[in-house]
């Protein structure tokens, strides 16, 4: 038993909303701010056949399913975007609409549907679907939106020294993110059907930028996480965690 009453669910004061969107579905949960022991509170998970047309309707029609997500709580939102640029901070700071001028440079899409974000020196922009941004603000007002790799760099960022492979796998997809130091090197997202998938992604990244695999530390995470990943990795790298 969590000892928990009835009211302490219905408390919303208590409770953080955490709202991960992919291409592919939908899931949300609330965390405990005071018990932070407590296991998170599965509200729904909802999962649709991604086109690239539909994603905001069905983002809406999830939310919309789930009225309990629309209560008062403070909310961390969550953007699995495979479309993600990272920049200098300085680079997007020299005009007005830097983020969104680069980002459409490169992606399709209109400049008032880019979502930015910045951590320092890093600042990123991802547009996973027309009408998303706005759809955000008016449904969770004052709610912190972010993308999956920048929420996962700023968890990365203090963690070590030297040149180190971050690598977090999900179902079909891992995120990469390599740092040396506090400096990024780069971040993306890759689809994998299989461990030597991950394994190449992570040595090709390391190859790109001229690093040698002796010298990086690989840290792998993740509910689907291929056994034979971290050893195959770890023949290759420095060390391993």
């Amino acid at each position: 038993m969590n000892g928990l009453t009835v009211a302490d669910f219905a408390d919303t004061g208590q409770w953080r909303l955490i709202l991960k969107i992919f291409n592919t579905g939908i899931v949300a949960y609330l965390e405990n701010t005071i018990h932070t022991d407590l296991e998170p509170q599965m509200l729904f998970s909802t999962q649709w056949e991604a086109d690239g047309v539909n994603l905001l309707r069905n983002i809406e029609n999830a939310v919309y399913d789930h009225p309990r997500v629309l209560d008062d709580f403070s909310a961390k939102i969550i953007i699995y975007d495979p479309r993600t640029v990272f920049l200098p901070t300085e680079l997007a700071e020299e005009s007005e609409g830097g983020e969104e001028t680069y980002y459409t440079a490169l992606y399709e899409a209109d400049p008032s549907d880019v979502i930015t974000g910045s951590d320092a020196d890093v600042t990123v922009a991802y547009a996973p679907a027309r009408g998303l941004k706005g759809f955000l603000r008016r449904t969770f007002p004052g709610a912190r939106v972010e993308c999956n790799l920048m929420d996962m760099l700023k968890r990365c960022r203090n963690d070590g020294e030297g040149y180190r492979m971050y690598v977090e796998v999900r179902e079909g997809e891992a995120d990469f993110v390599f740092l040396n130091g506090r400096d990024l090197i780069s971040a993306s997202t890759h689809g994998w059907t299989s461990g030597d998938d991950i394994v190449y992604h992570a040595l090709n990244i390391m190859e790109v930028y001229g690093v040698a695999y002796s010298e990086v530390a690989c840290r792998l995470t993740g509910d689907h996480l291929p056994e034979e990943t971290a050893e195959a990795l770890g023949k290759f790298c420095g060390n391993k965690e």
